[in-house]
Formats: C-alpha cells, structure tokens, sequence
C-alpha cells in the first residue's frame, strides 16, 4: 500500500520536528535549496547511492542508510528527492511514520501533486441520465469508472436514466426517469423500486436520517417530493406559488441535499423565470418539519446542479459557467465544460464533466469552452487538476459516488 505523502510547509517541519536535529534523505540540488531554509547547523545527509557515501554538501556528511539507520534514526528527516513516494515507502520499513517522524521537502510540492494524481486509484459510479441504449459503452443508466493510476475503463452496470446516487444504511438509491425510486444492493441488482407521479421527473435524491424519509427534487413538479423508508409517498413540498401550474415547470429543480433540519434545493431559477431566458440560479432552503421556505443563501448561479454539504460547508456546481463553488458560495474551481456530478474522499474533488450543449450562451463569460464527456480530478489547495476523458458517446454525466 502507497504512503500516504501530505504536503508540507517549512513551518510544518518546525512543529513536527520540534527540538530533534534534521537529515535530509537524497542529496544533489533539492537539498541545497532546503538546507538554505533551515536554521538547523546539525545535519546530517542520508543518500542511497554508494558513490556518495563519505562525502559532503553544503558542509555536511553524506552517510548511507546503513549508517543512518545505525546512529541517526532519532533525527527527523526531509525528503530530498524527485523519488519520494520510494523513499517513503523505504523509511516506513524502518519503522518511522509520515508527518511525525519524516516529511517530503515542500521544494517538491509541485512534483508531489502530480504523482498523487497519475497514481491515484478509485472506483466511481457514474450516473448517467441520457436515454438508455443497448450499447454497453453509451446511453443512460449506471457506469463503474474504475481508475487505477493512468489507465482507466467503465462498464455500464444500470441501464436506465439515472440522475442521482447516494448511500443508506449499505444500499445505493438513484432515481430513475421510468421505474422512479430504486433500490440497489453493491453489486447492482435493483431490490425495490417505487414509481414516482407522471410527469415528476425526479432528479436529485437525499436522505434524512431523523425522520427516515427520502426527498426527491422534481423538476417537472415544481417541488420535493418526501417518501418514508417504505417508499411510501407521505407529502410534496412546493417550490413557490407557481408549482402545479398548467405552463410550467418554472423553477427546473435538479438537486437537493439535507444538513440537519434544513433541506437545501438548486434551481435554475429562483424567481421560475428560466423559460424566458432568465438564468438567476440559486440554492434555496426550506424547513423540513414545516416546509416554508427559509430562504436563499446561495444567489447568482447559472444552471446549478449537486448542492452538497462537504467539509462543513454547502457546496455547489454553476454548471454553465464550469464553476465549483464553496467556502461562502466563492469559486474555488474552474473547468471548461458543462460540470454535473461532484464527489469528495476528504482531500480532492470529482467534478463530472458532460458535453456543452448550450455553449453558445457562454460565449463571452468563457473563454474555454469544451465539448468533452469526463470526470475532472481536483486538488482544490493547489488548484491542480486531472482529467479522465471518456468516449464522446457517453454525452451525459449527472452524479458521481465514489465506492
């Protein structure tokens, strides 16, 4: 199992060091640019080549790990060189931990990222809410994304029209644009499902845990439509004064996400003003108990999908403008395309990427606009990403859940 390798600043190899002296692992010119920003005389230089072994840098030994691992094993080390996942893996065998006892030089931070991310490995499931085909490789439904460093396949594992997935209690739900509600086991299989009224059009799906009741955002309704753990349809929650009237929908509904009592719902239009080519696009909460609206905290939005709650904080995709957005509704994310589909393992995002097709209404706010299918990998704190392209067959994404 790969070490995991956290970025590190100099002041972190303060703290983490605190009074014990220091040995940097690997010698040559990364070494000489941390020994200039240490305060540390006392060091010692660990290489694992021999024909380095007994000379010096920078007025320092060079020693073997023979040697280091003999007399030098109280010493907190710096990695210094472009193998540090290597390296890692080679202290971790002498028993010493990451971060308490060694650290990578924050002079390799930008080499770092980019082995995190050529390295990665991950299994994802991807919604998809494109018509079904028979085509194993295009159409709606399910699809596993299995990412094992740079290669990458998907398999279709639903055939369907799928919009949204989430976890309860070991079982994935998603919503289905004919069968409604279902119910999978891990391996699929469709246990139950409940069909949802005609012309709902379910789209996003959440769950709350203190009332045991699904919420299921419908953009064709106007509303949320709340159902118990029996998939029994129990009320519907109305966006505004406008739902269930003849000429709508007015407000296009896509996703909703529940944090405490409070359930959070993205529209295309606040005011239900979308068919007239008014885009005001926000996240609007409502009390569960009561069902009135409490208001908007998230405004100017254009096309929003996948309100989530990550990290302590509501998290939005501006689809249109290709904008991840959080940390007070600020764009911590950019990418050229249509985003819809967003997932989180603690450290990077995963932002579904689908082909553009009102592009030209971006015409001047981007000046980037792709038509790829894909699934874009995030370091938000270094704003490094990667992306994974998948046939252009495969137009649609909607939600991403990482296995």
């Amino acid at each position: 199992m790969k070490t995991s390798i956290p970025f590190s600043r100099f002041a972190d190899i303060s703290r983490h060091a605190g009074q014990r002296p220091i040995a940097l692992w690997g010698a040559g010119n990364i070494c000489t640019k941390t020994i200039r920003r240490l305060p540390d005389s006392d060091i010692v230089i660990c290489d694992n080549s021999a024909n380095m072994w007994g000379g010096e840098q920078e007025g320092h030994p060079i020693i073997s790990p023979e040697l280091f691992q003999k007399e030098y094993t109280d010493r907190y080390v710096i990695i210094c060189t472009t193998s540090f996942a290597e390296v890692s893996e080679q202290l971790s065998d002498m028993g010493l931990t990451t971060q308490k006892d060694f650290i990578v030089s924050p002079i390799l931070n930008d080499l770092r990222i980019i082995d995190e991310l050529e390295t990665i490995q991950c299994q994802l499931l991807v919604s998809s809410g494109a018509q079904p085909s028979d085509d194993p490789e295009a159409g709606g439904g399910l699809y596993q994304l299995d990412v094992n460093g740079t290669e990458w396949h998907y398999k279709k594992v639903l055939s369907g029209c799928c919009h949204c997935i989430i976890e309860v209690d070991n079982y994935l739900y998603t919503v289905d644009d004919e069968r409604g509600i279902l119910q999978l086991d891990r391996d699929f299989n469709v246990i139950r499902n409940q069909p949802l009224p005609t012309k709902s059009r379910g789209h996003g799906i959440a769950y709350h845990a203190a009332s045991q009741c699904f919420f299921i955002a419908c953009s064709l309704l106007d509303a949320v439509l709340v159902y118990d753990r029996d998939l029994s349809l129990q009320r519907k929650i109305p966006l505004s004064v406008k739902a269930g009237r003849d000429e709508g929908p007015f407000h296009h509904t896509n996703d909703c996400c529940i944090v405490g009592d409070s359930l959070y719902v993205s529209m295309f239009s606040e005011t239900g003003n979308w068919k007239r080519d008014i885009f005001d696009g926000a996240v609007i909460e409502f009390d569960i108990v009561t069902g009135e609206r409490i208001g908007t905290p998230i405004r100017d939005l254009w096309m929003p999908h996948n309100i989530q709650f990550i990290d302590g904080c509501l998290t939005v995709l501006d689809s249109l403008r290709g904008g991840l957005r959080q940390n007070n509704a600020s764009v911590i994310g950019e990418f050229a395309a249509f985003t819809r589909g967003l997932a989180f393992n603690g450290h990077l995002f995963f932002v579904g990427q689908s082909r553009n097709r009102n592009f030209s209404k971006n015409v001047g706010v981007s000046k980037n606009i792709s038509i790829d299918t894909g699934v874009v990998i995030f370091d938000p704190e270094t704003k490094v990403s990667r992306f994974l392209q998948l046939p252009s067959k495969l137009s649609e994404i909607h939600g991403l859940f990482l296995l």
